[in-house]
C-alpha cells in the first residue's frame, strides 16, 4: 500500500511539473520553430508550438530520477529495464523533434523508428514469454526479438497517426497508462505502476493546456514517445507469466488507434494510394463529419479506449468485475452521445443509417449524397457540423413556438451562422474577425 502512494506523489510531481514547464515551453517553442503551421488538416489558424510531449517526457523523467529510491525492493533486472526505456524515449524525442522541424520521410522515420526499437530490445527489454487469459505459458525464443520490436513500432506509429484533434492522442494515451497502473498495483510490480503513474501524472498536466484551449501539441516527439513509453511499460508488466495481462490490456487500450491505422491502410488501397499518404478520413474525422463536435469525438474515443480496456482487466485480474463495470459505463455515455446524434442527423440530412454505419466503420470512403473527390478540410468539417446544429436547433424552436430571435442565444446562433456561411462561400476564410467567431463558437462547444 505504501508504495502505491508513493506512486500516486511520484504521478502528482510528474503532473505539476509538465503544466507549470508547458506555457514557457511553448513561447520557446515557436521562437525555435517547433510549431504546427496552419493548414485544411488543422483547426488552428495560427502556428501551435509542437513542445508539448517534449514537457511530458522531462516531467516523466524527472519524476522517475526523483522517485528512484523507491524502488530499491525491485530486482536490479528491472531497475535496469527501466532506465532503457529512459534512454529509448529519448532517442525517440529527439528524433520527434527532428521531425517537427524539418518534416522527415515517413520510411526515413519508420527505418529510426526500428533502430530504436531492436536497440532498447537488444538491451534487455523483450517479450521472451507470453501467456493468454487462459491456456498454456509460450516461450517465444529467437521470436521474441522482432515481435517486440514490431510491438514498439506499432505502438509508435498508431498513437501518431491517431493525434488529430486536442486530447485525444494524449488522452487515450492518459486511459492506457492507468490501466497498466491498476495491472501492476494488482500484480505487485513496483516498476510496473511507478512508471505507468509517472506516465500519467506528466500526461494529465499536459491534458491540463491541450484539451482545455489547445494552446499547445503533442508533436510527433510526443505522440512517438507515449506509443514508445506505453509499450515498454507493458513490456516491463510482463516480467512473469501471470504478468502478460499488462501486454494483453496495452493492446487492449490501442483498440482505437490500432483500429484507424487498419482502416486508413484499407481506405488508401482502395482509393490507389500509398499506405503512408496522409489525408483526412482517420476516425476522428468521421465522427466529426457525422455531426460530433470535436469535443464530444474525443470523448467518445476515450470512452472506447476505457471500454475495451475494462473488458481486458474483467478478463485477466482481480476484481475484474469492477472493470468490466466501469467499461459499461462508458459504453452508455458514448452510446448517448451517438444516438443523440443519429437523431439530430435524421432530421436534418436524412442520412440512411445503413450509409453512416459503413462509413463509420472504414467500410466506405463517402456518407450520405457526399461523392466529392476532394476531401473537406478539418475547418470545414467542424463549420458544417456547426450548421447542422444550429439548423437543427431553430426546427426545435419552430415546433415549439419559440421565436429564433426570442433569446440572446438565438441571437448569436444566427450571427454565428452568418459568418459560418461567409467562411465557406469566400476564399477569405482566414479573415481575422470571422476566424474569431468560429474559434469562440468552438470553444463554447467544447464545454457541452
Amino acid at each position: 500500500m505504501a508504495s502505491i502512494l508513493y506512486a500516486l506523489v511520484t504521478a502528482g510531481m510528474a503532473g505539476g511539473l509538465a503544466w507549470l514547464l508547458i506555457p514557457p515551453a511553448s513561447k520557446l517553442g515557436l521562437k525555435l520553430g517547433l510549431a504546427d503551421l496552419p493548414s485544411s488538416r488543422r483547426v488552428r489558424a495560427r502556428p501551435v508550438p509542437t513542445t508539448g510531449g517534449i514537457i511530458i517526457f522531462v516531467a516523466f523523467a524527472a519524476a522517475m530520477v526523483a522517485s528512484r529510491h523507491l524502488l530499491a525492493g525491485a530486482s536490479s533486472e528491472l531497475i535496469h529495464k527501466v532506465q532503457v526505456l529512459l534512454l529509448g524515449g529519448s532517442a525517440i524525442v529527439v528524433l520527434g523533434m527532428v521531425d517537427d522541424r524539418v518534416n522527415l520521410r515517413p520510411r526515413t522515420k519508420l527505418i529510426a523508428q526500428t533502430i530504436t526499437a531492436a536497440a532498447v530490445v537488444a538491451g534487455g527489454v523483450g517479450i521472451t514469454h507470453i501467456r493468454f487469459v487462459v491456456g498454456p505459458t509460450y516461450d517465444l525464443g529467437w521470436i521474441g526479438f522482432p515481435l517486440t520490436v514490431f510491438w514498439f513500432v506499432a505502438f509508435m506509429n498508431a498513437l501518431n497517426l491517431i493525434d488529430g484533434l486536442d486530447g485525444l492522442a494524449g488522452g487515450i494515451a492518459g486511459v492506457t497508462a492507468l490501466a497498466l497502473f491498476a495491472v501492476g498495483a494488482v500484480n505487485g510490480n513496483a516498476p510496473l505502476f511507478f512508471l505507468a503513474a509517472g506516465l500519467f501524472g506528466a500526461t494529465s498536466g499536459f491534458l491540463v493546456h491541450n484539451f482545455r484551449s489547445g494552446n499547445v501539441y503533442l508533436g510527433d516527439a510526443g505522440s512517438m514517445m507515449l506509443g514508445f513509453l506505453l509499450a515498454g511499460g507493458a513490456v516491463v508488466g510482463a516480467r512473469s507469466d501471470a504478468a502478460s495481462t499488462a501486454l494483453l490490456v496495452a493492446a487492449a487500450c490501442m483498440a482505437v488507434p490500432i483500429f484507424d491505422v487498419v482502416t486508413s491502410i484499407l481506405r488508401r488501397r482502395r482509393s490507389g494510394r500509398g499506405i503512408m499518404t496522409p489525408d483526412r478520413s482517420h476516425v476522428h474525422h468521421r465522427l466529426i463529419r457525422f455531426g460530433l463536435s470535436p469535443r464530444r469525438t474525443v470523448i467518445v474515443l476515450w470512452g472506447a479506449t476505457v471500454f475495451f480496456g475494462g473488458q481486458m482487466l474483467g478478463l485477466s485480474a482481480v476484481h475484474g468485475v469492477v472493470y468490466v463495470l466501469l467499461s459499461y459505463a462508458a459504453v452508455i455515455v458514448v452510446g448517448n452521445m451517438i444516438l443523440n446524434q443519429r437523431r439530430k442527423n435524421m432530421r436534418t440530412t436524412q442520412r440512411d443509417i445503413r450509409d453512416e454505419v459503413l462509413y463509420l466503420m472504414g467500410a466506405r470512403d463517402h456518407v450520405g449524397d457526399d461523392e466529392s473527390n476532394e476531401e473537406p478540410g478539418l475547418r470545414t468539417m467542424i463549420v458544417e457540423q456547426i450548421r447542422r446544429e444550429a439548423r437543427y436547433r431553430r426546427m426545435v424552436r419552430a415546433e415549439n413556438g419559440v421565436p429564433l430571435r426570442g433569446t440572446g442565444a438565438a441571437r448569436r446562433e444566427a450571427l454565428v451562422a452568418s459568418a459560418v456561411r461567409d467562411s465557406v462561400g469566400t476564399s477569405e476564410a482566414l479573415d481575422s474577425t470571422r476566424e474569431y467567431v468560429l474559434d469562440a463558437e468552438i470553444k463554447s462547444r467544447r464545454s457541452d
